[in-house]
């Protein structure tokens, strides 16, 4: 099943300048285009998912990738994590958030074990509630900040650009595990 193009390349197997080059044409784009495809996301990842037979969820090519399973518990933990920083970002402008080391939130958290039905629900829901509460903000509050220890600054802006970006990655990167899967059938 093939997925539109946002405009963008995203993906596992994208070169870094490319990458770089992708993430910096979606900071360019309009609040209401950049709110349009926000709200998309989760959709995306759910029409893509449809298509899986549940075999595919959890196929993993080697023992240090994830499947397609450990992908969207990632992308709903990022949600989470979204949820809070807008958050801090508005009522806080300024104030520090952490970071997290997905690898070690894969592993202790047992991503691989976990349901992965329930991920894609948190990501739909968390997804909806922060699309609900950018859609309410006048455009100056936009321009509100948190201030990330790897990342510095960010303001609302750049955190929405930055996840239409992420979610596009992994939904490039489940699209790669479908094809490995069938290329190994």
């Amino acid at each position: 099943m093939a997925i539109p193009s946002l405009g963008f390349i995203a993906g596992p197997d994208v070169l870094k300048e490319e990458a770089a080059l992708s993430r910096k044409k979606v900071n360019g784009w309009s609040r209401s285009r950049k709110l349009k495809t926000f709200a998309q996301g989760a959709d995306r990842i759910s029409k893509t998912l449809k298509s899986f037979p549940p075999a595919l969820w959890k196929f993993k090519p080697s023992k240090e990738k994830w499947c397609a399973g450990e992908i969207l518990w990632h992308l709903a933990d990022q949600e989470a994590n979204l949820y809070v920083r807008l958050r801090r970002a508005i009522a806080e402008s300024g104030s520090s958030v952490s970071p997290y080391d997905q690898d070690q939130w894969g592993q202790k958290l047992d991503y691989l074990s976990a349901d992965f039905k329930e991920a894609l629900e948190i990501l739909k829901l968390m997804r909806r509630s922060n699309t609900v509460l950018l859609k309410r903000l006048p455009a100056a509050v936009w321009k509100r900040t948190v201030n990330h220890p790897e990342r510095g600054l960010l303001t609302v802006d750049s955190l929405v650009g930055m996840n239409i970006w992420h979610l596009e990655h992994h939904l490039g990167q489940m699209l790669k595990r479908q094809r490995e899967w069938k290329a190994g059938k």
